[in-house]
């Protein structure tokens, strides 16, 4: 019996919700165990679309089969249910990369608004950089919606490269609220203390940022209230200056900023330099 019924079925860690009413048979239903599949490509890959995380076990399992048996797979799949594609695409992303590109290209006809952030992953990590980067940042350029488009520029979290710095610096002054979508996406870009400097001397909006993504660069695995991948890849502070220096340049930056959500960045910020500079690590 397959278990590709539907991902509400499951709790986050696939294990099978339980009926309200007593079910006959109970065996035949339970969720394929891990270590009975897990050699088995097709029920492996069964078992990585129900699941609620794509795990680094079910990656480096699946990374044990042909690449060109699993591309097939794939396709064939998206062929028979285009709702998959979520995690098809991450699928392609984690486990073949590069042998994935011409596929992705192919697939990549499909996107639109609503499935956009679908692709993100694929786009940077099947597609050369520059590639995959200038056909998800042109999607961006044609959005008019300032809260649709800060939404989906999260995608270019997938990239973690210091191009989206530059599409930051580009692109800033198309909204006038400064979300915390830009400091999420910032440090996740290799973002160093050379840019806060140059953030900080430009004024806002770029400063706000810059003071955002150095409190982003204090998250751990154990920090509440951040987001799932950033708890999952903590970040720390490129390139820094000395403490006392980077003390310096955000005091003088604060006596000309003295707004409240300023006050309490820096605040943050110069109680948190062991974190953002991840020093014990």
């Amino acid at each position: 019996m397959t278990p590709l019924l539907h991902d509400d079925f499951y709790e986050e860690n696939g294990e099978a919700c339980q009926p309200e009413i007593k079910v006959k048979n109970e065996k035949a239903l339970a969720f394929p165990d891990f270590d009975l599949i897990k050699n088995d490509l097709e029920k492996l890959i069964d078992y990585s679309i129900v699941v609620w995380w794509l795990t680094d076990k079910i990656v480096d399992s699946l990374k044990r089969f042909e690449k060109t048996k699993i591309l097939d797979s794939l396709k064939q799949r998206i062929n028979d249910n285009r709702v998959l594609g979520y995690r098809l695409y991450e699928l392609a992303a984690r486990v073949l990369e590069s042998t994935a590109a011409d596929w992705i290209r192919e697939e990549w006809k499909y996107h639109n608004l609503d499935n956009l952030m679908n692709y993100s992953e694929c786009l940077a990590k099947c597609l050369p950089l520059s590639e995959g980067f200038y056909h998800y940042t042109d999607v961006l350029d044609k959005i008019d919606n300032p809260n649709v488009f800060s939404e989906k520029l999260n995608g270019l979290i997938s990239f973690q490269s210091d191009l989206s710095l530059d599409w930051i610096e580009k692109n800033i002054n198309r909204v006038n609220n400064i979300s915390s979508s830009w400091g999420y996406l910032a440090v996740a870009s290799k973002f160093d203390w050379k840019r806060t400097k140059k953030w900080l001397d430009s004024g806002r909006p770029l400063s706000l940022v810059a003071l955002d993504t150095l409190v982003n660069c204090s998250v751990t695995s154990e920090t509440m209230n951040s987001t799932f991948w950033l708890k999952e890849n903590p970040q720390r502070l490129l390139n820094p200056d000395s403490i006392d220096n980077m003390n310096d340049v955000l005091n003088n930056y604060l006596a000309k900023d003295k707004v409240t959500r300023v006050k309490n960045s820096i605040k943050k910020i110069q109680e948190n330099w062991d974190k953002i500079l991840k020093i014990n690590e």
